[in-house]
């Protein structure tokens, strides 16, 4: 009998019945998607399938995970869930029997089982260690200094690639001190690493963007750093992830098997644009990875078209302070003068005013001569990409546009898009991307995430007339 005022609610069965049809809807609906994700996770032909590896480094990897990784993995798995159920069969209690105060056996003290499942997962990682240890080493494993190396620079939210052109390391004699970092690949004066890229980086190695060309079959060591945050260098068909960090400079190495296009994506979090922040391989057959070399280093060609000279003109007024486009050949940055601890871009007063916001100069100094190199390390990027050849390369703006419009800049399939494809005619196979060009020169900022006030990525340009930009596009394309 009910106390007074107690009121005790009885559902009813069509209320049962729904509550129970609700559950069924909602297992079913993750059963789905469950399997969905699956599938998903099972494409084939996908640009950032790990487990398609294409290259040594990457099959190392991939020969690790299976039978080592994925098989103690799956017999851990199946082992706790066989055993799990098995427990829950063997002591199940049915409705009707069940008693809140009858509490199951408790193992607690049980000397033998807690150092067995103590000992045995020691033992299966000491089993797993052995193989994981030896495949680092082979990772590491590098090149003869004699051999090709590029340095792999992020930047917020582009990849910069320079070669090592005369094989001297990837540093000039920034402190004056007669050594050089990396020389001979020995050694050397770590403090040349020191200074800001911009002084401390050899101007005679070849600079190119977005874009890693390098020859197939042939191990390439990459030096990998940052200019700005922490970014992550990840191509996952040739190798695992390296980070990059400013101030450090972490070795890394990819090799592909054969040509073809093999893409990554930057997987540290690094501001407004890092899931637009993508990166493309492109492997030659050695002879003609020599021959976009010997392009690469050549100054680009002063055009003769009217509306293209109209777009250098137009390219040096606007573009000029952050890009270079190298029409002479590299000249050597020369000797600094005086302690080069103080002041080491040796600038004027003149310079140094117009180099530095009166912000910037209220916490260097009144003048440059008593700012030191580590006061100049930037914060943030202040380069843009080198676009001497520009009309070379199949993707832009952080690789995320195909400069082509056959070309897809999400996939792998560059090498199949033509019936006789030639990476190296690539300007002369493919219909140039105006559209989505201009789009990019006009209003930048709209096609992708950036802070160009704060000097990461590029400005929009709202002054350009329709024309000036139609000459800009034009001028682009003759940079091959």
């Amino acid at each position: 009998m009910s106390k007074p005022g107690l009121r005790i609610f009885h559902p009813r069965s069509d209320e049962k019945v729904m509550t129970n049809s609700r559950l069924r809807t909602l297992r079913t609906t993750t059963t789905l998607g469950l399997g969905a994700l699956l599938l998903a996770s099972c494409a084939e032909d996908k640009p950032l399938n790990t487990f398609e590896p294409a290259g040594p480094k990457a099959r190392l990897i991939d020969e690790l995970m299976w039978p080592w990784i994925w098989g103690i993995v799956g017999l851990v798995f199946v082992l706790v869930v066989v055993g799990g159920s098995a427990l829950a069969i063997k002591n199940r209690v049915k409705p009707e029997d069940y008693d809140h105060d009858d509490l199951p056996y408790q193992r607690h003290g049980n000397d033998k089982l807690e150092i067995g499942w103590t000992i045995l997962p020691a033992i299966v990682l000491a089993v797993v260690s052995v193989p994981t240890v030896i495949s680092i080493w082979k990772l590491e494993e590098k090149n003869e200094p004699t051999e090709l190396d590029v340095m792999v620079i992020g930047q917020q939210w582009w990849w910069e690639y320079r070669y090592d052109v005369d094989g001297d390391g990837f540093f000039r004699d920034a402190d004056g001190d007669g050594e050089i970092w990396g020389q001979d690949g020995v050694g050397g004066d770590e403090h040349d690493r020191e200074w800001p890229l911009e002084v401390a980086l050899d101007p005679d190695d070849l600079s190119v963007a977005n874009e890693l060309v390098i020859p197939a079959g042939v191990q390439v060591d990459l030096t990998i750093t940052s200019r700005d945050v922490i970014h992550s260098y990840w191509i996952p068909r040739l190798n695992g992830k390296r980070d990059a960090v400013p101030g450090r400079f972490h070795t890394w190495s990819i090799e592909a098997d054969e040509a073809g296009k093999y893409t990554g994506w930057c997987t540290e979090y690094c501001g407004l644009s890092h899931a637009r922040m993508r990166m493309s391989t492109v492997a030659l057959e050695q002879a003609d990875w020599d021959t976009w070399f010997a392009n690469q280093i050549t100054p680009a060609e002063v055009p003769t078209d009217e509306s293209a000279l109209a777009g250098r003109t137009l390219f040096q007024a606007n573009c000029a302070s952050c890009h270079v486009v190298r029409e002479n050949d590299l000249d050597e940055f020369g000797e600094l003068e005086g302690d080069p601890y103080l002041n080491p871009y040796n600038l004027s007063q003149e310079e140094y005013e117009a180099a530095f916001s009166e912000d910037q100069r209220a916490e260097l100094g009144d003048s440059p001569e008593g700012v030191a190199f580590g006061d100049l390390i930037p914060l943030e990027s202040k380069v843009a990409p080198d676009l001497t050849h520009f009309a070379t390369r199949s993707v832009f703006a952080g690789a995320i546009y195909s400069q082509y419009a056959e070309v897809d800049a999400d996939d792998d399939d560059l090498f199949e898009t033509y019936a006789d494809f030639d990476y190296l005619s690539l300007s002369e196979l493919g219909r140039w991307n105006v559209p989505q060009l201009t789009r990019w020169i006009r209003n930048a900022p709209d096609q992708k995430a950036m802070y160009s006030e704060g000097n990461r990525g590029m400005p929009a340009f709202p002054g350009l007339s329709g024309t000036d930009i139609e000459n800009l596009v034009a001028y682009l394309a003759t940079l091959d």
